[in-house]
C-alpha cells in the first residue's frame, strides 16, 4: 500500500492525499513548497510536481530552510509509520492557502480594478496562474496565484483579496478574489477592439490610404498535384502572393506597394489585380478586428487578430457582432466559428479547402496551407485608447494563435 500523507487545502478546507514515497526532491521558499516526483511515477504529465502556497506571518522566523526541515520531518515520519500524517500540523503558524498540480494550470494576467467598468478597459500586467485547464472561463472557486513570467510560470505567492481585471488569452474578466486566493465572482467583459477592418468598405481600386486595408500573405502554390486549384490559378494572378508587399525605404530597389499592381496579398491585392473570381464584399459579410497588447501604446507586437461574419448584418455595430479569434488549424472544418461556408467568404469558394477541386489533394491542409505569416495593417488610431499609428506596418503573425509575433517594417507604409 502506498505511503500517504495529507495536506489540508485552506482555500477549500479539503484534505488532499499525497503519495510521499515517490517524492524525490523538495524546493522551498518563504511562501512556497514544491514536491517533485520521480519521473514516470504517475501516468501523464500532471502529477510531476505539487505546489503548496503558504501565508507566512514572519519570513524572518519561518525561513525557506526552516520550511524545508519541517517538510522533510513530515515525509520521514510519514514513511516510518502506518499513521497518515498531515503536513499542516508540522508548519506551526504557516497557513496553507492553496495546493496545485503543475501541468493543470492556465496562465493569464491581472491588475487591480475597482469595478467592472474599470476592469474591462484596464491593461492587466501581473502574471498569474489559475488551477484549471481546457479553455473557457474559470469557474467560481478556481485558485489563482502570482507566478514568474512565462514560459517558466513558477508560483510566487497567493493573490491578495480584492477585485481585479483578469486577461486569459483574448478574453478579459472582472473578478473578485477572496482571502484564500480563490475566485469568488467572475464577469466576462465585452470584447473591446482597437481596430475594425470592414471589407465591405473596400471598393476597387483601393488607393492609399485606406483604414480597412488589412491584407494577408498567401501561398500561391498550394495545393500541389494535378487536378487541384492553387491561389494564383483561382484568381489568375502572376504577382508575388507570399513576398512582402511593403515599400522599400531609400534607394535599395523598386517599391512593392500594398496598394499597387505588384501586390497579390488577400484581399487588397486581389481586389486590385485579380482577373477572375474577384470577391464582392458588398455581399460577403467579412470583417477583421485587432486588439492591441496595450491600447495606449502604438505597437502591433502581441496584438490579437479576430474575424467576424455578421458585422454588417448587425448594422456595423461592433458590440452586436460576433468576433472570434483568428486561429487556423490544419484540416479544420469549419475553420472559424460562425463561418457561413466553413472558411472565409470571398477567399476561394468560402470553404475550408479553397476550391471543390482540392477536396482530394494529398497532404493539403486547407486554409492552413494557404495562409502565409505575412500581414499588412494600415495606419490609424485605437478606437478605445490613445495608440496612434501614423504609418502602416508589415508584420509577422502566428496563424495558429492569431497573435502578431513582431513588426518587420513600421515606417515605410501609410
Amino acid at each position: 500500500m502506498s505511503k500517504i500523507g495529507i495536506i489540508r487545502d485552506g482555500s477549500i478546507t479539503v484534505n488532499k492525499p499525497v503519495k510521499i514515497e515517490f517524492i524525490n526532491r523538495i524546493t522551498t521558499t518563504v511562501n512556497t513548497i514544491k514536491l517533485h516526483y520521480t519521473p514516470g511515477a504517475f501516468p501523464g504529465s500532471n502529477d510531476s510536481e505539487i505546489v503548496v502556497l503558504l501565508d507566512n506571518p514572519n519570513s524572518f522566523a519561518y525561513t525557506a530552510a526552516y520550511i524545508r526541515e519541517r517538510v522533510l520531518k513530515w515525509i520521514g515520519e510519514g514513511l516510518a509509520t502506518s499513521t497518515v500524517l498531515t503536513l499542516n500540523d508540522y508548519l506551526g503558524d504557516l497557513v496553507v492557502t492553496q495546493i496545485g498540480v503543475v501541468g493543470s494550470q492556465t496562465t493569464g494576467k491581472i491588475i487591480a480594478a475597482a469595478d467592472s467598468a474599470a476592469a474591462c478597459v484596464a491593461t492587466p500586467n501581473i502574471d498569474v496562474a489559475l488551477d484549471f485547464s481546457g479553455g473557457g472561463a474559470p469557474i467560481i472557486g478556481t485558485g489563482i496565484y502570482q507566478v514568474s513570467s512565462a514560459p517558466e510560470s513558477q508560483p510566487l505567492a497567493p493573490v491578495a483579496a480584492g477585485t481585479y481585471a483578469l486577461l486569459i488569452g483574448p478574453t478579459q474578466y472582472f473578478i473578485t478574489v477572496n482571502s484564500v486566493s480563490n475566485i469568488s465572482s467572475i464577469e466576462v467583459c465585452p470584447l473591446l477592439l482597437d481596430f475594425v477592418y470592414n471589407l465591405r468598405d473596400l471598393t476597387a481600386p483601393i488607393t492609399e490610404p485606406d483604414p480597412n486595408a488589412i491584407s494577408f500573405g498567401m501561398r500561391s502554390n498550394f495545393p500541389f498535384g494535378p487536378g487541384t486549384v492553387n491561389y494564383s490559378a483561382f484568381y489568375a494572378t502572376t504577382g508575388p502572393t507570399d513576398a512582402p508587399p511593403f515599400e522599400v525605404c531609400g534607394d535599395f530597389g523598386p517599391n512593392t506597394e500594398i496598394y499597387g499592381p505588384d501586390n497579390f496579398y488577400w484581399p487588397v491585392g486581389i481586389i486590385n489585380n485579380a482577373t477572375q473570381n474577384v470577391p464582392n464584399f458588398a455581399v460577403e459579410d467579412v470583417a477583421f478586428g485587432l486588439q492591441l497588447a496595450d491600447k495606449n501604446v502604438a505597437d502591433f507586437t502581441n496584438a490579437q487578430l479576430f474575424i467576424s461574419f455578421d458585422l454588417n448584418a448587425n448594422a456595423g455595430v461592433v458590440e452586436d457582432a460576433t468576433f472570434v479569434p483568428f486561429v487556423i488549424q490544419p484540416n479544420a472544418n469549419p475553420v472559424f466559428q460562425g463561418s457561413p461556408g466553413g472558411g472565409v467568404p470571398g477567399l476561394g469558394d468560402g470553404s475550408p479547402i479553397f476550391d471543390p477541386a482540392n477536396a482530394g489533394a494529398p497532404g493539403f491542409n486547407g486554409l492552413f496551407d494557404i495562409f502565409q505569416n505575412g500581414l499588412f495593417l494600415p495606419s490609424g488610431s485605437s478606437l478605445i485608447g490613445t495608440a496612434n499609428f501614423t504609418d502602416g506596418a508589415y508584420c509577422d503573425y502566428d496563424k495558429t494563435t492569431g497573435v502578431i509575433n513582431f513588426v518587420q517594417d513600421n515606417t515605410c507604409l501609410s
